[in-house]
C-alpha cells in the first residue's frame, strides 16, 4: 500500500517552537515526530510514502535515511505555494493512483489498525473512508456527522444544514480510491474535507466512516504536544521505548545507576543525561545531554537536547527547547522556554528571563 503524508503547513499553532523547523520534525520521545507516524504506517503494510513540503522543507528531507531505515520508499513534492489537502494530494497522482491509498496528517500519533480500516473500506465499497474518534464537547475539533449505516453525511459543515445524526471527530486518516483524483483540480489550492468530500456526498457517492476508539493524540498545539508526549510515554509499548526499558515506566539510554537524582515513572532519558544529587524528574522526557542541577525538579516536562536546569529550579508542565539554560531557583509552570542567543524567529509576545525567551500556553 502507498501513503501520502501532509507536511507542508507552517506549524503556526506550535510557534515559537517551529521557527526553525517544520512541525513534523519536532522531537517526540527524542526522535522526530513524523518518524513515529511513518513507523506505524510501515507496520501497517505501507511500503511507499509521498510527503509534501513547503515550510522549512530541508528539515524534513534530511530525515530520508531514517525513513528508508523503516523500510519505506519516500518521495517529496515541494509546493511553491501551499496547495491544501486536495491540491497537495493531486500533485502525487502519478505515483499514488494505482490503488487504494492512505492519506494522513503529520501531527498525530495513533495505534489505529489501518489494515482493518482497509478491509472495512473495501467491504463497504466506499470511494473514501475517514477514521473517526468519539465526539467530545468543548473541543475545537470540527464535527463529522455519520448516519447509523456508517455513511458520512456531513463534514466540515458541508453539505447543507446539520443532519441530526451522531457526531464524531476526524483523526486525519483517510483511505481513498483513485477515482477521487478525478474530482480534484490540478495546480490550485483545494481542501478535500471542505470541497471534495461534500461534493461526493451530495452526488450520492459513499464516503464512509470507521470508528477508532483506541489511542490517538493530535499534537498540533503546545498543550497537545506536551500531553500527547506524556500519554505516549505512559503507554510504554513502542519498540523504541522497550529497547530502553530499565523498570516499569522508566526508559533511559543513560545507565540508570548513573542517574544521580530521583527518577519517577513515567520517564524517558536520552544519552549522557546528568542528574545531580537531590534532583527529581517525574512524568517527563529528557533529551540527550540534559543536566539537572542539585535540588531541581521537573514534573510533566519535555526537555530537548542539551538543556541545563539550574539548582533548585522547579518546572511544571513546560516545554524546554534545545540548549536552554534554566536559572537557579526559578519556578515556572505552563511555559515554553528557549535559548535567547540561538533564537532568530519572531519575538513578539515573548518574555525575556535572563538568557531565556519565554512563552505561555
Amino acid at each position: 500500500m502507498k501513503a501520502m503524508v501532509l507536511a507542508a503547513g507552517f506549524g503556526e499553532r506550535m510557534k515559537p517552537l517551529t521557527w526553525n523547523r517544520a512541525k513534523p520534525v519536532l522531537p517526540l520521545l527524542n526522535r522526530p515526530s513524523i518518524l513515529h507516524l511513518l513507523e506505524h504506517l510501515a507496520r501497517c503494510d505501507v511500503t511507499e510514502v509521498g510527503i509534501n513540503l513547503h515550510y522549512q522543507p530541508d528539515t524534513i528531507r534530511q530525515l530520508t535515511p531514517g525513513i528508508q531505515a523503516l523500510g519505506l520508499r519516500v518521495s517529496f513534492q515541494e509546493e511553491r505555494e501551499i496547495l491544501g489537502t486536495g491540491g497537495g494530494l493531486k500533485n502525487f497522482e502519478p505515483i499514488l493512483r494505482n490503488g487504494t491509498l492512505v492519506m494522513v496528517n503529520s501531527d498525530f500519533v495513533t495505534d489505529c489498525p489501518i489494515p482493518l480500516v482497509l478491509d472495512h473500506h473495501r467491504r463497504r465499497g466506499a470511494v473514501a473512508t475517514l477514521v473517526l474518534t468519539p465526539y467530545r464537547e468543548g473541543t475545537e475539533y470540527g464535527a463529522v456527522e455519520m448516519d447509523p449505516s456508517g455513511r458520512i453525511v456531513r463534514i466540515a459543515g458541508r453539505p447543507g444544514p446539520e443532519s441530526g445524526h451522531r457526531r464524531f471527530h476526524f483523526t486525519g486518516i483517510h483511505l481513498i480510491e483513485p477515482s477521487v483524483f478525478n474530482e480534484i483540480p490540478a495546480r490550485v489550492k483545494s481542501e478535500i474535507n471542505r470541497e471534495i468530500y461534500p461534493k461526493l456526498i451530495e452526488r450520492g457517492e459513499l464516503v464512509s466512516g470507521y470508528l477508532h476508539e483506541g489511542f490517538w493524540r493530535e499534537l498540533g498545539t503546545p498543550q497537545r504536544y506536551l500531553d500527547g508526549s506524556l500519554d505516549l510515554l505512559e503507554q510504554g509499548d513502542l519498540p523504541c521505548l522497550q529497547k530502553l526499558r530499565q523498570r516499569e515506566g522508566v526508559y533511559t539510554a543513560t545507565p540508570v545507576q548513573m542517574l544521580g537524582g530521583r527518577v519517577e515513572p513515567a520517564l524517558l532519558a536520552g544519552e549522557k543525561v546528568v542528574m545531580e544529587t537531590g534532583s527529581r524528574a517525574s512524568q517527563s522526557v529528557l533529551g540527550n545531554r540534559v543536566r539537572l542541577g542539585g535540588g531541581s525538579q521537573l514534573l510533566k516536562v519535555v526537555a530537548w537536547d542539551d538543556v541545563e536546569v539550574g539548582p533548585d529550579a522547579l518546572l511544571e508542565e513546560c516545554i524546554v527547547a534545545e540548549k536552554a539554560r534554566i536559572p537557579t531557583g526559578v519556578r515556572l509552570s505552563r511555559k515554553i522556554l528557549m535559548d535567547r542567543a540561538g533564537y532568530q524567529g519572531e519575538t513578539k509576545g515573548l518574555e525575556i528571563l535572563d538568557g531565556l525567551l519565554v512563552a505561555s500556553f
